[in-house]
């Protein structure tokens, strides 16, 4: 099968209007499916279609048929004026040319078929915008929708350590570094495990973590844990003993033995009793 020659036939931009009898349009779904050529010119066919109806975004003009329908009426007023001069019946048969009305009319549903075609493509590409829209709207929702629950859990979890009898509340304020920046501890008197509430704490650059340290009297700072600031309450290590105060440092991802003490960002003194 000579594909360039079956491609130059006309037989796809046929297809692509509609004038194909369904055996004819069977034939080219079939070749499509064995030839890539022939599938990737019509994919270049579609696109061109939507291309100019995305350019002119209308379908042609009504004064197309009425033309149409203009000179088709004076060739068949011609050919009764013929038939009308002729001296014998006979002829009447031989005098109609019907060829020029039919070629009139194919180009009559030449235009339909191309204006429905470009109608429906653009048609078919607006839809398919919408319904991209709406998916990305429904995305948006189910994230805002996502976003709201989990500040419900961290405001629920929050309130439940707020409340816990057992729990030391100790409030961290932001320092020179970042005055702006606050974090809440909790210290529970009987398990003595430290949950730490990020509130407001700048977003750590890259390959840095904030880490939490437990201050006691004459000691060097003690590591209480690496947190995630993306989550808000999070359960850290277990600190013992006389703790006077908290603090959190910029460090390095992954922490840190030794507090870098240039870099706190919050402190808070737990009360006394």
């Amino acid at each position: 099968m000579d594909i360039k020659e079956y491609i130059e036939s006309g037989k796809l931009e046929a297809y692509l209007m509609g004038e194909l009898n369904e055996e004819e349009m069977l034939e080219v779904d079939r070749l499509a499916g064995i030839y890539p050529v022939i599938r990737e010119e019509l994919e270049e066919l579609r696109k061109s279609i939507a291309d100019y109806a995305r350019t002119t975004g209308k379908q042609p003009g009504a004064d197309v048929l009425e033309n149409a329908l203009s000179a088709i009426q004076e060739e068949e007023k011609d050919s009764f004026v013929r038939i009308l001069s002729e001296d014998e019946p006979k002829v009447i048969v031989k005098r109609v040319n019907s060829i020029p009305i039919w070629s009139i009319a194919a180009s009559i549903l030449f235009f339909v078929s191309f204006g429905f075609n470009i109608f429906f493509f653009s048609k078919l590409e607006k839809t398919e915008d919408q319904l991209q829209a709406a998916n990305q709207q429904g995305l948006m929702l189910a994230d805002q929708v996502e976003k709201a629950s989990q500040q419900l859990d961290y405001a629920d979890l929050r309130i439940a350590h707020f409340l816990n009898k057992d729990n030391v509340h100790i409030r961290m304020d932001g320092l020179d570094i970042s005055p702006e920046s606050y974090a809440n501890v909790f210290w529970n008197k009987n398990t003595n495990a430290v949950f730490i509430s990020v509130d407001n704490l700048p977003e750590p650059p890259h390959g840095h973590q904030y880490q939490l340290w437990a201050i006691k009297p004459g000691l060097a700072p003690i590591d209480a844990g690496i947190f995630d600031h993306n989550q808000l309450v999070q359960e850290l290590k277990v600190i013992r003993g006389n703790v006077t105060a908290f603090a959190v440092t910029l460090e390095k991802e992954g922490g840190t033995p030794v507090a870098t003490v240039e870099k706190t960002y919050v402190k808070g003194f737990l009360k006394k009793s």
